[in-house]
């Protein structure tokens, strides 16, 4: 039986969206209020956010804090609606991967491979978890905190919510707060709960991936049978996991591409105005939102970058393992059995890149955005 670690934590979190992962195909829409209660919350809320923006196009400080609001706010939307768009495609995937493990881990090193990088999965898309709804949570208690240290200062109560939007209606009244501040908690739950769910799929996947690609490795260094026939078996059985574990790769690349793409565009210039506010919010409550936001995203751009380059680095060493192999004993009982071990070790030189179109998902390109969020940073310093 496949680890009940595969997918556990997305589980959960795809069940709260209302959608299931790896339940049959009768249930698989379980709840679908719930996700359209999220798309409608963040996509009624944006407008808000961009008329504040232009209401204060002229205030660097304040555009920012829009724009910061904007970015996820699209991002989010990006992320569900691809989802949602291919979501019978994400589940064929799903089971294809299922399939594959069920049938690996029949082999006890398998198994063990399997069990560690889901054990490694469960663990960042955890803490990734946590790190972003907690900068949601802080988010939400920025606005009540601001509130009450001003009313320590001045003796005045003033509405203060927790992202920068324009309403129709005035806050100063009670009831028109409240309801003000339930639709920026109903927002924040919707921006938070799909980017969690899409970004921690991706990384158990491409977890699994990277268990796979080790497993044909493992396999191909004791491709050794007591006869011919059964080595040419043990190789046929490892080239064809070998190819299974590229179309898997090529699969997830193919479905994520454009959420890559969006998230790369966004991320230098989300980290940009989250540093600025976070410079311009030293000593103040606001800071532990921004702080908390800021490691979010990075993570959120590491998840992606760190999983693809991983996915990428374990599919050019099954070139490495065929070197290491015991070869030699081949070379003197059959030749055209050699020939087909360079062949593969040339197809292993390509890889399983994951990219975004113009971005290759991988460590340089992290490197790369966050360098292009302090420029940007030095740039608005510059025009406050």
């Amino acid at each position: 039986m496949l680890t009940d670690k595969f997918l556990g934590l997305q589980s959960i979190f795809f069940r709260l969206l209302g959608l299931e992962l790896l339940d049959e195909l009768d249930v698989s829409h379980r709840y679908p209020r719930r996700s359209i209660c999220c798309i409608l919350s963040v996509a009624t809320f944006l407008p808000l956010t961009i008329a504040f923006g232009l209401r204060n196009i002229q205030n660097v400080e304040q555009l920012t804090d829009s724009l910061c609001s904007v970015l996820v706010d699209l991002l989010a939307l990006c992320k569900i609606g691809l989802f949602l768009w291919l979501y019978k495609d994400f589940r064929f995937l799903i089971q294809q991967f299922q399939g594959i493990l069920q049938r690996e881990i029949q082999w006890e090193v398998g198994k063990k491979i399997v069990s560690n990088e889901n054990h490694r999965d469960q663990f960042i898309s955890a803490l990734y978890s946590y790190c972003f709804v907690t900068a949601g949570f802080l988010a939400c208690l920025m606005s009540p905190l601001s509130m009450l240290v001003s009313y320590h200062r001045t003796g005045q109560l003033q509405p203060d919510l927790p992202f920068p939007s324009v309403y129709p209606w005035n806050n100063t009244h009670i009831f028109n707060y409240f309801v003000s501040y339930f639709w920026c908690v109903s927002a924040a739950l919707g921006v938070a709960l799909p980017t969690v769910c899409v970004d921690t799929l991706f990384c158990s996947l491409s977890h699994n991936l990277c268990a796979l690609f080790k497993i044909s490795r493992e396999k191909m260094m004791h491709f050794e049978g007591k006869s011919l026939g059964e080595t040419r078996e043990n190789l046929v059985h490892i080239f064809s996991l070998y190819e299974e574990c590229l179309q898997l790769g090529h699969s997830l690349n193919g479905f994520f591409r454009p959420l890559i793409f969006a998230q790369f565009v966004a991320a230098s210039l989300h980290l940009c105005v989250l540093c600025y506010q976070l410079s311009a919010h030293l000593l103040q409550p606001a800071m532990l939102f921004y702080a908390a936001f800021t490691a979010a995203i990075i993570g959120q751009v590491s998840i992606y970058c760190i999983c693809g380059s991983s996915v990428n680095t374990e599919s050019q060493l099954f070139g490495q393992a065929i070197y290491e192999s015991n070869w030699l004993n081949l070379l003197e009982e059959n030749s055209q059995l050699v020939r087909s071990l360079k062949i593969a070790m040339m197809r292993s030189r390509r890889g399983c890149p994951i990219d975004g179109y113009f971005f290759e998902a991988n460590r340089q390109t992290l490197v790369m955005i966050v360098r292009s969020a302090i420029s940007y940073v030095t740039l608005l310093r510059s025009l406050a």
